[in-house]
């Protein structure tokens, strides 16, 4: 089908698509969801609350200390001479020691960037010289306060940067670069080793920043690399067309290991292409139910709708897959 044609066929079902998004039962689904997590919230404050001898609404201690997060434990895992990944089994960030000084790769929050200080404590004296981060999101970048107490250098592209000082609403925690980097290439050159950072264009967030440590033979993705998982729920902040893009430019470059920021520390270089496939097989069967005759914009109102066996394997697969359909379809029609 002409590419003209698919597009006349996308604008042609807007229309539908308003209609199905109103679809009852599954609004009634993605609430419970939603007063699910909230509830799960309000239930930590509780227990929060009831720890410290506050008065709170629930009488019953036992209930508020079972709804509590369970901390997981936190893992430094070398995945070359002097590289490290450094996580909890859910988020991770790195660093690597050099005879000059120590690099470190996001600090995530104030509690992990202390349990990674003492972690990089525990394998070497090196002073901390950089914190660089990857991106403006700050789920990946708080707590940087603890390493710029040591006297690192928080370095971070322009982007990022811009972006960190235009927000109507600035993190605390959040450290504002002390340096900025700008292009698509920047090296950090520091007691005989290199860290290549590459700016790609667009994919998520602002600034997104792949590390390449070339005599380690890896690199370092946050966020847009996590392997045999499908996209974050509706894919926030992400621009599905520059992300496919950017996957294309980073599996030109030379490495081995990939250092992932979800799922697990490390795995192939096969997990870039992977996720890249997944993408674009997505995009070709939404194309693919126009051809047939089929209206795409059902998964507004049935995330079911959509189906990829193929990774029917992969994390939030079930619940995941038709949100992730839905923002590629809302590129299509909105160019972003």
């Amino acid at each position: 089908m002409n590419k003209w044609i698919k597009i006349i066929a996308i604008l042609m079902v807007i229309g539908i698509f308003l209609a199905a998004c109103t679809s009852e039962p599954e609004q009634i689904e993605v609430t419970r969801v939603v007063e699910v997590e909230v509830t799960r919230i309000v239930e930590v404050e509780a227990s929060t609350a009831a720890d410290s001898g506050e008065e709170t609404n629930d009488s019953s201690e036992e209930d508020s200390d079972e709804s509590a997060f369970e901390q997981p434990s936190f893992e430094t895992v070398e995945v070359a001479d002097g590289l490290y990944s450094f996580g909890n089994g859910e988020v991770f960030g790195a660093f690597m020691v050099t005879d000059e000084g120590v690099i470190v790769m996001d600090s995530v929050n104030a509690i992990f960037a202390t349990q990674m200080r003492l972690a990089i404590m525990s394998v070497t004296d090196q002073p901390i010289r950089y914190l660089i981060y990857s991106h403006n999101h700050w789920d990946h970048i708080a707590g940087g306060q603890v390493f710029k107490d040591e006297g690192a250098i928080v370095l971070a592209h322009r982007d990022i940067h811009n972006w960190l000082m235009n927000h109507p609403a600035p993190n605390p925690d959040v450290v504002i670069p002390d340096e900025t980097w700008d292009g698509e290439r920047h090296d950090v050159v520091l007691g005989g080793k290199t860290v290549e950072l590459y700016h790609f264009g667009p994919s998520h967030g602002e600034g997104m920043t792949v590390f390449r440590f070339p005599e380690e033979n890896s690199i370092f993705i946050v966020d847009i690399v996590v392997p045999e998982r499908v996209g974050f729920p509706y894919m926030p902040d992400f621009t599905p067309r520059g992300w496919i893009a950017t996957l294309y430019a980073i599996e030109e470059l030379e490495y081995e290991n990939v250092m992932f920021a979800h799922n697990a520390a490390f795995g192939p270089r096969s997990a870039v292409t992977e996720q890249r496939e997944f993408l674009e097989d997505l995009t070709n069967e939404l194309f693919a139910m126009m051809e047939r005759g089929e209206n795409p914009f059902e998964v507004f109102g049935n995330p079911n709708a959509i189906e990829l066996p193929k990774y029917q394997d992969w994390a939030g697969y079930d619940v995941w897959l038709g949100l992730n359909a839905q923002r590629i379809l809302l590129e299509m029609i909105m160019g972003h």
